[in-house]
């Protein structure tokens, strides 16, 4: 994917993400500030049972239990919440993967992706598949440049893939295959785009 087209798509996903992270931080404050609250309540009851020496001690040893308690939780949902936010915004991804289609830039992207699974694969003559959606982009005038570009025989193959944005390059003898669908370049990245999302919402989550 052209690297502007990627940036412009990562930015507002990450921007919907900041705001739902803002969210969900401003949930578990909320929650803890119950706990503490409840805690309070608590205190005062030991006071109101204890002598006031045993009771101090008491309400010291259960005020520390209370925080350390409150502070795991919050934590511990805040990292549910986070995974939780992680997964939301691939799932955003594969739907914006989906739509893209319509962007004006789209079979220009297209035509690099296919020039270039062209040029990483070994051999002459190779069809291209795609979505039927995407098979009115692949115009005759597209192959001849490809052609001519690379060198290799390309044909659009008669086969279309369902559910994908971008483009299948294989070798007519199905020995060799180059998919540079969108979903699946995703699916290479899963890891680095989980960690891209946690490191730009990791100020966000703190």
């Amino acid at each position: 994917m052209p690297v502007e087209v990627e940036e412009d798509l990562s930015q507002a996903i990450l921007e919907e993400a900041k705001q739902e992270a803002e969210e969900i931080v401003d949930l578990a404050r909320r929650e803890a500030e119950r706990i503490i609250e409840n805690a309070r309540a608590e205190l005062d009851q030991i006071y109101l049972a204890e002598s006031p020496q045993t009771a101090t001690q008491k309400a010291k040893m259960r005020y520390n239990q209370i925080i350390a308690a409150t502070e795991l939780e919050t934590r511990k949902q805040r990292l549910l919440a986070q995974e939780r936010l992680i997964d939301d915004v691939q799932k955003h991804v594969r739907e914006r993967l989906l739509q893209i289609r319509a962007d004006s830039r789209y079979p220009d992207i297209l035509v690099s992706l296919i020039r270039r699974g062209l040029t990483e694969l070994e051999g002459d003559a190779f069809e291209i598949i795609v979505a039927p959606e995407d098979r009115e982009f692949v115009t005759d005038q597209m192959l001849n440049k490809l052609r001519k570009d690379t060198e290799k025989t390309v044909i659009l193959s008669e086969q279309s893939q369902a559910g994908i944005t971008g483009a299948i390059i294989q070798r007519t003898d199905n020995w060799v295959m180059c998919d540079y669908s969108f979903q699946t370049i995703l699916q290479r990245r899963q890891d680095e785009l989980r960690l891209l999302i946690a490191e730009e919402l990791f100020g966000v989550m703190e």
